[in-house]
């Protein structure tokens, strides 16, 4: 593994490095490694290899591990600078990567080349700086710095984790360093970096860090979806806008479409539909009914007349109507009555 070929790959592409040392393994080493890291396309099972060189499964997994030690001592041997280049963007990121979205500036090491995941993997497997962390309660399959234990990661989503117990907002990674007392001294990207593996944690596609069961950052179905894109504009929208933000945000592969989008909005009751086609969400206030219900409740609950524009104010606090609209209910219904001072409403 100590070859001239080796040693001359200096300034080479982290792929041609990787694919060098591989090449230099024996055929059955490289048919595992190959295999076992999707240098072709998917990952294979230590059965499948298996059944394929006529060996067991424990026999492919020592082939794995004793390869890895070959590729490792010839990495470090012949490939510091590509090492500390690799760590170096690895603490630029957080110095914890989430192994199914490993990021654009880690990618960028291998020119983005086609199966660079894979080629990032067997790296990080072979050098003495990234540790594995394999999938548990409270950690998905990623990588650390070996700088970096797991317990701090998992102290740091557990603090996180129990701040939004107590507070149930989302909030974005800048407001938990600032509001949760042990992530002060922290970096931002560290803390993101722990969310992205948390399993309990996610960042929504808005930037707000929230619990993985909450709707309002990692929504599921439809009416999840609409209620997250409601909740992040924060104001009410026609369903037509609503179908375009799920569309745009791509939260899955699953399409939607506005007579879905506008049959949810009607069955659930977290929507009010206040205008033409308008929603809003039943936390901000809005309630249900007609505007000449809106009318009479504002003027029922009054105890003195109420000045037209006064009323139109109110009204449009729950409804999404036009100036003349209002104004043609006032006109049109016995029970408003104009009086000195404004409107009141007679009970007729």
């Amino acid at each position: 593994m100590g070859s001239a070929k080796a040693k001359n790959l200096k300034n080479n592409s982290l792929v041609e490095i990787i694919s060098a040392l591989v090449l230099e393994l024996n055929e059955k080493e490289k048919r595992v490694i190959t295999g076992r890291f999707g240098f072709t396309g998917r990952k294979e099972t230590l059965s499948a290899i298996g059944k394929e060189l006529h060996l067991s499964r424990e026999r492919v997994r020592q082939i794995e591990k004793n390869s890895i030690k070959k590729l490792s001592a010839a990495f470090s041997k012949n490939h510091k600078e590509k090492i500390e280049s690799i760590v170096k963007t690895f603490g630029d990121v957080g110095g914890v990567v989430n192994d199914e979205k490993i990021s654009s500036e880690l990618i960028s090491l291998t020119g983005n080349h086609k199966f660079s995941k894979s080629y990032l993997r067997l790296a990080f497997s072979i050098m003495n700086d990234i540790e594995k962390i394999d999938e548990n309660s409270d950690l998905l399959d990623g990588w650390r710095l070996s700088t970096i234990s797991k317990d701090k990661i998992v102290s740091v989503c557990t603090k996180i984790i129990e701040h939004f117990k107590e507070q149930d907002i989302p909030l974005s990674v800048e407001d938990l360093k600032k509001d949760v007392a042990d992530l002060t001294n922290l970096d931002l990207t560290f803390i993101s970096a722990c969310v992205c593996i948390s399993t309990k944690l996610v960042i929504a596609k808005n930037g707000m860090v929230g619990l993985r069961s909450w709707p309002s950052v990692n929504p599921r179905n439809v009416r999840d979806k609409i209620y997250y894109v409601l909740k992040t504009a924060g104001s009410p929208l026609h369903f037509t806008e609503i179908t375009s933000s799920i569309s745009s945000l791509k939260f899955d592969n699953k399409r939607v479409v506005r007579a879905t989008v506008h049959n949810e909005l009607i069955a659930d009751n977290r929507f009010v539909l206040i205008g033409r086609g308008i929603y809003a969400l039943r936390e901000w206030g809005f309630n249900d009914g007609t505007v000449y219900d809106v009318i009479k409740n504002i003027l029922s609950t009054s105890k003195k007349p109420v000045p037209i524009n006064d009323i139109i104010t109110l009204v449009n606090k729950s409804r999404k109507v036009k100036k003349n609209t209002i104004v043609i209910n006032l006109q049109t219904k016995k029970e408003f009555k104009k009086v000195e001072g404004g409107f009141i409403y007679t009970g007729l």
